[in-house]
């Protein structure tokens, strides 16, 4: 049937699917306009660009189940009066009013992106809000960019046009049982589709900004994601402030994050293996040799006697913070995490993306269910050639019940398949067992101590998992090739006063061992140390002298003066001598917190603490503006 070169059918559902359809042809275009307008950004292969379009289907899915809901459940609704002429009219220009905006937002980011090199995300309104000479500028973008104006309307049009060539006929519905009986089913059906469109899918979360990472190159996931996708996904998260002050020269001066190092005395040319074991919640608190009191890890305890030990700190109080700081050397420094946040599109340095470089073999370890806190995607982003997690996992019947996989079996499964990679090789594994509800497997009831709080007979467990891990290990010809290093993603809840302030909330181990380096045997230090510390030592110590951006230091450099830098809500930074704690930006507390690890006695009023907010100053303003401006690698520097 047939009016005015347009098509009537009498099927809702039918009308509806060939709408969606259409409709989310038009929104992959307008996506893919990125590129379009940006070929000379994107050196690959016809058939990485093919797939990053494909892929980025999924994503265009939550922007069509998102801004149609009303066009799919308005013609989904089992009453008859869903064909009503006036009715159909309201929904139609309801959906493509939402689906015009959506189509505006990604031509717009066509061109926004030759400037941040990612997708916007909401922060964009919060700039606009505050530039009072935006508006202003509206008119010279207009005729700088009328490729982009052109390609609005043409979109538009086709979208309008396209829409509408199918009709659906406004013959009355009769109101039987049947009919209310197989529209019912089929809504539930559309609601369905709506609910898996908007989470993307199955899995165990929603779809994120970083999981546009987990099937193309980190450089692609522009192409992939979508600006409606990328904004509503980061509303509410709150966004940096660019910080002035020092002009930036001065700045470098006092904090330059980008940093080369001289290879260390011992470097002998042979790549070295690398294992960095990140322990789930092991505070300091639980390690005898770093509390001097009772200890739940009598295998750590012994293996720092052959190591060089810090008591360090974590760069924040969640593994989805601790990750970034160890691997990348970004702390968080906003209540949203770095790997969730508003600026996960950005490009940036990492352990396993430099080690890559170098011909090493990388892989991220993990017991969990794929999918947790975006690990996988964050490892692919990260630089890591492959994530190996649950669903990697051979025998499901070693499941815990709760996260994944014990730590002893799982320890035995990496070992496996570390015999079977090519050297070097870089491994990073991340623990689970000592997490909440702090359960051990039932054949080691009553083996190992309670303490006083639940998760220190699970601290118990994966010490004992680590040690079979090593003992099986040592019998390998890779063990004597390998530095390990050893630390966690954050601490747990303390159970004495000075593991429940801000300092010893914060205190985790971080050790450096080789079965055959003297240079690291039976050595301490009591110089602050953190999270963020860790790839640029690994890099100094494998004799890597490349420019990196980071935001620490190698524990190896004689020359750094020594810091720690936290973030969980407020921020404090700690030197060899003072802690100073700040509200904003504001400093309000200083504490010399060796003599004083209670934090009992402010001595903001009577000690000199400029050097140290002069530092505050330099990291922040460094750390926001180039988060701001996309500038996390050492080669986007100017």
């Amino acid at each position: 049937m047939r009016e005015k070169g347009k098509r009537l059918l009498n099927n809702v559902h039918v009308v509806l699917i060939i709408r969606l359809l259409l409709i989310i042809f038009v929104l992959s275009l307008s996506r893919f306009a990125l590129y379009f307008f940006n070929t000379g950004s994107y050196a690959f292969s016809f058939s990485e660009i093919v797939k990053a379009y494909f892929v980025g289907f999924r994503f265009d899915l939550f922007v069509l189940c998102s801004f149609g809901i009303v066009l799919i459940i308005g013609n989904t609704l089992p009453f008859p009066f869903r064909k009503n002429k006036k009715y159909q009219r309201a929904i139609n220009w309801i959906t493509l009013l939402a689906f015009f905006i959506a189509i505006i937002l990604n031509f717009i980011d066509s061109v926004f992106y030759r400037f941040t090199l990612k997708r916007m995300s909401y922060e964009i309104i919060a700039f606009i809000e505050s530039d009072g000479g935006f508006i202003d500028l509206i008119p010279s973008f207009l005729v700088d960019f009328w490729f982009v104006v052109l390609s609005i309307l043409i979109s538009g049009i086709l979208l309008i046009t396209l829409f509408f060539r199918i009709r659906l006929t406004t013959v009355k519905e009769k109101a039987t049982r049947k009919f209310f009986v197989v529209n019912g089913l089929l809504f539930i059906f559309w609601i369905a589709f709506i609910v898996i469109g908007i989470r993307g899918g199955t899995q165990l979360i929603p779809l994120t900004i970083v999981d546009a990472s987990k099937h193309v190159e980190p450089p692609l996931t522009p192409l992939v994601l979508n600006t409606p996708f990328t904004m509503i996904k980061s509303y509410g998260q709150k966004g940096l402030q660019e910080l002035d002050f020092y002009p930036e020269d001065e700045a470098k001066v006092i904090f330059n994050p980008i940093k080369s190092y001289t290879p260390l005395p011992h470097f002998s040319g042979k790549p070295e293996n690398v294992v960095l074991l990140i322990l789930e919640s092991f505070s300091s608190e639980h390690i005898g040799y770093l509390s001097g009191k009772e200890s739940y890890t009598p295998f750590l305890d012994s293996l720092f006697e052959h190591s060089l030990v810090f008591k360090g700190a974590a760069n924040g109080k969640r593994s989805i913070e601790g990750i970034p700081a160890i691997l990348s050397s970004l702390p968080t420094f906003t209540t949203e995490s770095f790997l969730n946040g508003p600026y996960a599109m950005n490009q940036n340095e990492g352990l396993a993306k430099t080690l890559s470089s170098k011909g090493y073999q990388t892989a991220f370890f993990h017991g969990g269910r794929n999918g947790t806190m975006n690990f996988d995607a964050y490892s692919k982003s990260a630089g890591f050639t492959s994530y190996i997690g649950m669903d990697e996992y051979p025998a499901k019947e070693d499941y815990d019940g709760h996260w994944g996989i014990w730590d002893e079996e799982f320890f035995g499964f990496v070992e496996d398949q570390l015999n079977n990679f090519s050297e070097p090789f870089f491994a990073s594994i991340f623990t689970l067992s000592s997490h909440h509800p702090y359960q051990i497997p039932s054949k080691y009831k009553g083996k190992f101590p309670k303490g006083k709080s639940e998760i220190q007979q699970a601290i118990a467990y994966t010490d004992f998992a680590m040690k079979q891990f090593f003992e099986k290990a040592k019998k390998e010809l890779w063990f004597s090739k390998t530095l390990f290093v050893i630390t966690a993603d954050h601490t747990s809840e303390g159970t004495s006063p000075s593991y429940r302030n801000s300092l010893g909330q914060l205190s985790i181990p971080i050790a450096f061992y080789s079965p055959t380096d003297t240079l690291l045997k039976s050595r301490s230090s009591k110089s602050p140390v953190q999270q963020s510390d860790i790839f640029p030592s690994i890099i100094q110590y494998l004799g890597i002298k490349d420019s990196i951006l980071y935001f620490g230091n190698s524990v190896f450099d004689p020359n750094t003066d020594a810091f720690a830098i936290n973030y969980y809500g407020d921020f404090q930074l700690l030197d060899s001598a003072y802690l100073l704690q700040f509200s904003g930006l504001e400093p309000v507390s200083l504490y010399a917190y060796k003599k004083d690890s209670l934090l009992k006695n402010n001595l903001i009023d009577s000690v000199d603490y400029s050097r140290l907010l002069e530092l505050q100053r330099a990291i922040n303003q460094q750390y926001n503006n180039r988060m701001i401006q996309n500038k996390l690698r050492a080669e986007q520097d100017d």
